[in-house]
This record gives structure tokens, C-alpha cells and sequence, in this order.
């Protein structure tokens, strides 16, 4: 009698929190599905923040040597893009021998650079190969690897992908099961004792991302020190690369992170969240039903981050400011309006909450769990 193989999984991407953690919350889903964590396996970049999120987890991870294209026309662009080249190259034998080893039933893509070498080695090998695009507008890794993937996926309805199937974006566990109910009173209090912030300010959550944003973090230096927000409590997430240049201050209405691993507590500890809007954030932001003023990245690959954060602001979901808009004074405008008028802020949380209800249903692990068996 011959035993059945284990379903076994290959997830790609990362550089990013953005790209890092849709795939842990993959993973999940695949447990959840009956794959065993032993036999998911992560691929990560070296450079980024890949080892810090995979080291905290059960998975095992592989980390490339890889770097991203840079598109500038400099000399110095082109000799990292050669690098780039070298490095790739170097990578993928590096995936096949892995992937050779590991033996998976599918090699699933979260997209970005750190996704071109194995989805490489998994067209070599003849391995199934799903694509999962959870931006508004999927990135150039994501396109390419789309055009002969196996199965693509999609998380909104108006994606230019052709023949993708939609099942929202990839969304943690926690975050999921924290977003089966609305958060109220009894979740707000605990997440603030959790995370040492009084519960009876109104608290403003700003956050850069994973790297943090230096324009965020000068507007929030601003408004903290403006007397005539001390009602206000700013827990503020500057990046680690920024928080050391940010000036000190002894208020007892602030606290400075350099990185926050806890960001359910910290969705629901906040009355309002102002945040950049890569596609993990407008997703958790809607899973959980919060309130937010999202200000998209200028420079992001095609205003991918500006049609984000339009998904949730041209549904009342959320308010949009451009980076061109985004100021200490237009800020505190919006800030005061919403704490004078409770309504309107409880109209934008049920909205983003509306807006989420895909990303609960968590459909994506089942359809890629499908995927995998049918190659067993």
C-alpha cells in the first residue's frame, strides 16, 4: 500500500511588511485548510524585513540573495541592474535546488522581486503556480507572472488581471477572527491597557508602514506639539530607519514605536488611524472596520497606492489626502471635525467594515489548498 504524499507549498515575496505578511497570513489560511505547517515554505529577500516576521513564526523560510530593478538612467543604475541580473540568476539555481528537495504541489506568488526567482524555478520544474494580487493596480512582477500562471487571484472586483478569480486580499488569522465583530467598547479598553495608552483620550494612530514615512512623521511632530490638540493621545509608528532622528518629548499625550508587531491591538485601541496605503493596510483597515485617513506614497509604481486608498474613500470608507494635500493644519481640520461630530466617524468605520467582508470569508486558502491537491 502506498501512503499519499503531503500537500506541500512553496509561498514567494517579500522586501516588505506589504509583501511579508499576505504571506504569513497564506499560510494561515493553508492550515486552516488541513496543510500541515511543516510543509509550508516560505521565500524571502535577504534585505528586508523578511527574517524579522518569518524568525517568529512556526513555517520554515529560505532567504535569496536578490535585489529589485532600479529604473533610473544613471551609470550606477545600470550597474545595479546588472548585479541585479547576476544575483537573479544565482537565485533561481538556488530555488530549484530547494524546490527540487521540498517537492511542492504549488509555488504561490504574493508578487514583487522577491517572487521572480522562484516563480522562475517553478516554470522550469513544471510546478503549479498561483498568482495572488491584492493591489489595485498589480505591480509588474505580478503581471508578468499572471500571464501563464495556473490560477490567478484577485481581492477587487475592477482588477485589470484577466480570468482572475476574486477572494479578497490575503488577511492574518487574528486579524480575521478580530473582524468577526465590530470593535466595541470591551476590545477598544483591553487593546489600550495592552498597548499603555489611556482609555479616555481620543487616540490618533499614525503610521508609515514597514519603513515609515518621513513626511507622516514631521506632520505628526507638529500636530503633537500643538496645545490646542492636548486632548489628543498620538501613538505614533515612525519606522525604525526614522525613529531615532525624530525630537524627543516628555508628554504623557505620546508614544513613539519604531515597530509595532501588535497591530490588532493597535487598530483597536485607535479611534483613527492615519496611514500610508499599501494594499495590506487598506485590507486590515477593512477587515476590522477602522477609521482612517490614508495619505497614498507618491512614488509608488503607478499611483498603485492612491487607487488603494480610493477602494475605501469612494465608498465613505475612508478620507483620502494626497501627499500634495497632506498638512499639519488640514489634518487637524479633519481630526477636530471628527471628534466634534462621533458620527460621522462611527459612518466611516461601518463603511470600511462593509467594504472588508471578503477578506473575512478567507477564500483564498481554500482555493489554493484545492489547487495544491489536484497535483498531488
Amino acid at each position: 500500500m502506498t501512503l499519499s504524499q503531503p500537500t506541500r507549498v512553496v509561498i514567494c515575496g517579500g522586501g516588505t511588511s506589504g509583501h511579508v505578511l499576505p504571506v504569513v497570513a497564506i499560510a494561515e489560511m493553508l492550515e486552516d485548510e488541513g496543510v500541515l505547517a511543516k510543509d509550508v515554505h516560505f521565500i524571502g529577500t535577504q534585505r528586508g524585513i523578511d527574517k524579522e516576521i518569518f524568525c517568529l513564526t512556526e513555517y520554515p523560510y529560505t532567504l535569496l540573495n536578490v535585489v529589485g530593478a532600479r529604473h533610473q538612467l544613471s551609470p550606477r543604475a545600470a550597474f545595479h541592474n546588472v548585479r541585479m541580473l547576476f544575483l537573479m540568476h544565482k537565485a533561481t539555481r538556488e530555488a530549484c535546488k530547494l524546490m527540487r528537495e521540498i517537492s511542492p504541489s504549488v509555488v504561490v506568488s504574493v508578487g514583487g522581486y522577491g517572487s521572480l526567482a522562484p516563480m522562475r524555478a517553478a516554470k522550469k520544474l513544471k510546478i503549479r503556480r498561483v498568482v495572488v494580487s491584492y493591489d489595485s493596480q498589480p505591480g509588474l512582477a505580478t503581471r508578468r507572472q499572471a500571464r501563464d500562471a495556473d490560477v490567478v487571484t484577485k481581492s477587487h472586483p475592477h482588477s485589470p488581471l484577466l480570468n482572475a478569480t476574486l477572494v479578497g486580499a490575503p488577511i492574518r488569522r487574528h486579524l480575521r477572527q478580530a473582524g468577526a465583530n465590530e470593535i466595541g467598547l470591551v476590545e477598544k479598553n483591553a487593546a489600550r491597557l495592552a498597548l499603555g495608552i489611556p482609555l479616555n483620550q481620543f487616540v490618533v494612530v499614525v503610521m508609515g508602514g514597514s519603513l515609515g514615512s518621513a513626511l507622516l512623521n514631521h506632520v505628526t511632530e507638529e500636530l503633537r506639539d500643538d496645545p490646542s490638540l492636548s486632548e489628543i493621545f498620538w501613538y505614533h509608528i515612525a519606522g525604525n530607519r526614522y525613529v531615532g532622528d525624530i525630537t524627543p518629548v516628555a508628554s504623557p499625550n505620546y508614544m513613539r514605536v519604531g515597530y509595532e508587531s501588535r497591530i490588532q491591538e493597535v487598530y483597536q485601541a485607535a479611534d483613527l488611524v492615519v496611514a500610508r496605503s499599501g494594499a495590506s493596510t487598506i485590507g486590515e483597515i477593512a477587515t476590522l472596520g477602522v477609521a482612517s485617513i490614508l495619505v497614498p506614497w507618491a512614488g509608488a509604481a503607478d499611483n498603485h497606492q492612491e487607487q488603494n486608498a480610493r477602494l475605501l474613500s469612494d465608498v465613505g470608507a475612508a478620507v483620502l489626502m494626497t501627499e500634495e494635500s497632506f498638512s499639519a493644519q488640514k489634518v487637524k481640520v479633519v481630526v477636530s471635525h471628527f471628534m466634534q461630530h462621533e458620527e460621522k466617524l462611527q459612518e466611516l468605520r461601518k463603511n470600511a467594515y462593509l467594504a472588508g467582508e471578503l477578506n473575512r470569508r478567507a477564500e483564498l486558502g481554500s482555493l489554493i489548498a484545492t489547487v495544491a491537491r489536484a497535483s498531488d
